[in-house]
């Protein structure tokens, strides 16, 4: 029974590892500062780069649930003020929305089912670190090589992947934006997809090293007669 617990804890880690390497770059103000002075898109989509931090913030407010829709973003467009986000735009934010809205409910379950699990391994009078450390090495080194297999295969042809991913996570067409008319695109374009891709990898691949070299750091002492006995 305490290696089942220990799986499913070291399970919930995993999605709370992959839920949060997700949503930390989503809502990291300096990452999209960055990305947008490296692509100029302050120049492409024509606007004052504050007028263009300022509607990313209400694009990021509304992802936190924070406004109620994106309909009454204006900005000054090429010397005009418009509305921003065109209907099409709005109706695949709300798709992106709920989307984001179950990876925060994912990580928010797999927290409390860990803690749940950890309380019952520590009323149960089990080595609760030693079952933990043993169960995410496991399953944290198998995520990466699956995810190495994955990596592989995205980097061939990053666009086919982008593009199978919406046809798997969104059931219309929304998402098929036209770059002459529709800001949002011009705003985030494939290379800024790439570029969060490659930091919610880094993060993954951190925070599974780093859980994987504590609990070996951990099992090894462990197994040395005179800690195990502690």
């Amino acid at each position: 029974m305490r290696w089942v617990m220990g799986y499913c804890i070291a399970l919930c880690v995993l999605l709370i590892i992959i839920s949060q390497s997700i949503i930390f770059p989503t809502f990291f103000m300096p990452f999209f500062t960055w990305q947008y002075n490296r692509l100029g898109v302050a120049e492409t989509v024509q606007m004052e780069k504050d007028e263009l931090m300022r509607v990313t913030t209400e694009l990021l407010d509304y992802m936190r649930g924070r406004r109620d829709s994106l309909e009454d973003v204006y900005a000054i467009v090429a010397g005009e003020e418009r509305r921003f986000f065109s209907d099409i735009e709005i109706r695949h934010m709300i798709d992106v929305l709920d989307l984001y809205n179950i990876a925060f409910m994912i990580r928010n379950i797999a927290f409390f089912v860990m803690v749940g699990l950890m309380l019952c391994l520590v009323l149960l009078r089990h080595k609760v670190l030693y079952v933990i450390s043993r169960c995410c090495r496991e399953v944290l080194a198998g995520f990466l090589i699956l995810s190495a297999i994955l990596v592989g295969l995205i980097a061939i042809n990053f666009e086919r992947a982008f593009d199978i991913f919406h046809l798997v996570f969104f059931n219309n067409d929304y998402w098929i934006l036209d770059p002459r008319v529709d800001l949002l695109i011009n705003m985030v374009p494939i290379y800024f997809f790439i570029h969060i891709s490659i930091f919610i990898g880094l993060l993954l691949l951190l925070s599974s090293i780093a859980i994987i070299i504590v609990a070996t750091i951990y099992l090894r002492r462990m197994a040395n007669p005179m800690f195990s006995k502690l």
